[in-house]
């Protein structure tokens, strides 16, 4: 079973929990100004699941005023189009109303996992950035959900194209650059490292590149986490009309999600959390089957990150230690990070 090939191939760093920290800067006279602009940006950005407000995970809907909850980001790689392509990178978001802490766990985009679809009677194997093509986000949630064993509650899609625009639109992101790019890959933006303030191209760039980076997929996880962040502590500080109207129109245009204005008001608590994070990723070797690559996923890392996350969201945590699956030595090979 091959995914519809996306009309445009770009290598994607998609996320954002810009749009949850876009909608805390309610505040002093610029409130009435917010207001008006978060229910038109929120009007374009909503858009629900075929499962539901809630999870099968979940015996009732979570509530935001009292409960721990869960949200994936997504980028998606499908040019000007967020219906097409391939998820590129996926970041499950947990946050524990208690302690208010936000804890961030990278899905390396070639992960070998179960795909779940709704129209197959039994999962197949496959790299989990295929679920999208397949099925698009519900897809993708109900395949995310399997592989964490938790549920997954809300969503936020973002596309390519818009991620120039949300750096802009809050004037630059400061980043500590951790190693050096150049080159035709980069769209020949040269970054050295160290601290340094960056434009919407060069984000982009530090956080897309793969090729240059010796971790490969797992270096350009924690860069994009990086952007991430630096992109909410800046938009979490701006005051400006002209700033918040940007960022406002580069939401609206380029994310969506399944979170009602409403329930994202309930997201200030998490405000100073947002900047700083635990920030986790998805451990693994190299896979190679039938000359594709895929990224094997370490069954105790996982378990360990399953406990973690179940942890952070106040549930039973399942995860049993279990033996790794023999795979055919002539059709495999291994490289441990």
């Amino acid at each position: 079973m091959e995914p519809t090939p996306p009309r445009k191939k770009k290598h994607v760093w998609k996320v954002v929990l810009i749009v949850f920290g876009v909608l805390l800067l309610v505040g002093g006279s610029a409130f009435g100004y917010f207001v008006f602009k978060a229910n038109e940006t929120a009007e374009n950005t909503n858009e629900k699941l075929e499962r539901g407000d809630k999870s099968e995970r979940r015996e009732e809907t979570v509530d935001l005023t009292k409960d721990h909850f869960s949200v994936l980001l997504a980028g998606v790689d499908g040019g000007a189009s967020l219906e097409e392509g391939r998820s590129d990178s996926l970041i499950v978001a947990t946050f524990n109303k208690e302690s208010r802490q936000v804890t961030l766990v990278s899905i390396p985009r070639d992960s070998y996992v179960d795909i779940i679809l709704e129209s197959e009677d039994t999962p197949f194997k496959d790299k989990i950035n295929h679920a999208y093509a397949y099925g698009g986000i519900d897809a993708t949630i109900a395949t995310v959900e399997n592989l964490l064993d938790i549920p997954i509650d809300y969503y936020a899609t973002i596309n390519f194209d818009g991620i120039e625009d949300l750096v802009d639109a809050v004037g630059g992101v400061e980043v500590d650059v951790l190693i050096p790019i150049s080159g035709q890959a980069t769209g020949n933006v040269e970054l050295e490292p160290g601290v340094q303030t960056l434009n919407g191209e060069e984000a982009l760039a530090y956080a897309r590149m793969r090729k240059q980076d010796p971790a490969g997929d797992i270096g350009r996880a924690g860069r994009q986490q990086q952007v991430i962040e630096a992109i909410i502590n800046e938009a979490t500080t701006i005051n400006s009309f002209t700033k918040l109207n940007r960022i406002m129109n580069a939401v609206g245009e380029n994310i969506r999600t399944n979170m009602s204005l409403a329930e994202a008001s309930q997201l200030q608590p998490y405000a100073k959390s947002l900047r700083a994070f635990n920030r986790e990723t998805l451990k693994g070797t190299d896979l190679t089957l039938d000359g594709v690559y895929y990224y094997e996923l370490d069954s105790t890392d996982l378990q360990e990150k399953q406990a973690l996350l179940q942890t952070e969201l106040g549930l039973p945590v399942t995860a049993e230690e279990t033996p790794s699956e023999e795979t055919d030595d002539s059709m495999t090979e291994t490289t441990t990070y």
